[in-house]
């Protein structure tokens, strides 16, 4: 009976460190999928991205394009407003583990904020056609008003 009840107390000990941890883990997913944290006094900035074969364009607010650059500002949030005008892509800025896929007809926010200075790479990580290997951008993070 002793037996019985370890085992029926560390199986109830498990569900409830499962539960807790799956708690936390939806609560983050929901933040990083809403932009849930970023400063709340402070309005993101929209960018729309948009994958061609084999170019990232993006149009800033003002109407400026640029072509496989793009220039942030650090510690400022930012929603990159991705789709895809011919087949499917997905933007992968590896150093900073943001990727997300890019599919014609689809908009879809990636809520970014990146508080270190620096070049990043862009990268397609979906196999777009025979030029895949050259889709490369690069995200320019500047401080101050760049």
């Amino acid at each position: 009976m002793v037996k019985l009840s370890i085992e029926v107390i560390t199986m109830i000990g498990a569900a409830l460190i499962l539960a807790v941890l799956g708690g936390i883990a939806f609560h983050d997913l929901i933040m990083i999928d809403t932009g849930g944290y970023f400063p709340h006094n402070e309005k993101p900035e929209v960018i729309r991205v948009i994958a061609k074969q084999y170019v990232w364009e993006f149009i800033y607010p003002n109407g400026t394009v640029s072509y496989d650059k793009v220039v942030i500002q650090a510690g400022k949030p930012y929603i990159f407003n991705l789709t895809s005008a011919d087949v499917i892509h997905a933007m992968y800025i590896v150093q900073l583990g943001y990727k997300l896929e890019a599919i014609p007809g689809y908009y879809y926010p990636l809520y970014i904020i990146v508080n270190k200075p620096g070049v990043y790479n862009i990268y397609c990580a979906e196999f777009c056609g025979p030029g895949h290997y050259t889709m490369i951008g690069e995200l320019i993070v500047v401080n101050g008003t760049g």
